[in-house]
């Protein structure tokens, strides 16, 4: 039976630290079975949609963020798309393309995914938390890791100190993913909660989290806890919320991406082919448009009413 997908906001040490922990199983299953991801891209696949999901509850308010971690691996990139609500969707540009065999988990008990991310790169994160502009940054990768590189960015471009671990523990069968999470700690401002981070990285990078991870924790709170164990003092749980794999495109939106081409570039497309087809990144869903779709679209588009040229 597959553990219900959950994340929980938390405090730490009477308020000195914020902590954040997700079981994604459910939303990194769908991802992976959407785009074929199995092995070392399954993993990364679900790290990332992890990592994405615990930056988007930094705020109290609504927030949506974009993760992309762009490395020169033959995974080709990975973006993550998350909201404060739980709703997330995620994809790589190269999701079936084959790599080496996972090597033996290392002391920590984890895969690395570095060889499908690549070392060099960089981490881009835009934050939209509704207003009239974005916010973004971006860092350079460190070890191609997904989380340890999503930490860094924390670290470095938005100047928070924190400890970051998300994973994925693989079906021994088919390579698939049985369960995936991840937990995030953090210093309040003028908190002096700087120690009990510093704590939760230690644990977390002697593979705390991948150990909790296979005793298949029921909740979100039991995985921080299995986690961090006594670097989690005195946790309080503010609220808990489902995660959901969700991709928000339709046929009206794959219409909209095709006016981008232009008036000339359809009529083409109409003697041409006299067909087009929309497939989404995130979710593989396919749109077809014939004929007579592109013609409504192009005089839409331009304003004519005549037969293209």
């Amino acid at each position: 039976m597959t553990t219900p997908g959950e994340i929980a906001r938390c405090l730490l040490a009477n308020g000195a630290a914020r902590l954040v922990a997700a079981l994604t199983t459910p939303a990194a299953r769908e991802a992976a079975r959407r785009h074929q991801a199995t092995g070392a891209a399954g993993l990364a696949l679900a790290r990332g949609l992890t990592s994405g999901l615990l930056l988007s509850t930094l705020t109290k308010d609504q927030e949506k963020v974009t993760l992309q971690v762009l490395g020169n691996g033959p995974l080709g990139g990975l973006t993550v798309d998350a909201s404060s609500s739980g709703q997330v969707r995620a994809y790589l540009r190269n999701p079936t393309v084959r790599l080496p065999p996972l090597h033996a988990a290392d002391a920590r008990g984890r895969f690395s995914v570095a060889p499908g991310v690549g070392r060099q790169g960089i981490v881009h994160v835009v934050r939209d938390l509704g207003l009239r502009e974005t916010f973004s940054g971006e860092t350079s990768l460190t070890t191609g890791e997904v989380d340890e590189d999503v930490e860094h960015y924390l670290t470095a471009s938005e100047q928070i100190d924190s400890a970051l671990s998300c994973d994925g523990v693989l079906d021994p069968e088919g390579g698939t993913i049985a369960i995936a999470g991840g937990v995030l700690v953090q210093a309040l401002p003028g908190s002096g909660g700087a120690e009990v981070v510093a704590s939760a990285r230690l644990r977390l990078r002697a593979g705390g989290l991948t150990r909790a991870l296979a005793d298949r924790p029921p909740t979100a709170e039991a995985l921080a806890l299995a986690a961090l164990g006594d670097a989690a003092p005195n946790l309080q749980v503010l609220d808990v919320r489902p995660v959901t794999f969700h991709c928000p495109c339709s046929r009206d939106r794959a219409a909209a991406s095709l006016t981008l081409l232009g008036g000339a570039e359809l009529g083409t497309m109409i003697l041409d082919d006299g067909k087009a087809e929309v497939i989404c990144n995130f979710c593989r869903e396919r749109y077809d448009f014939n004929e007579a779709d592109l013609e409504e679209i192009r005089r839409e588009t331009t304003g004519a009413s005549g037969p293209p040229s």
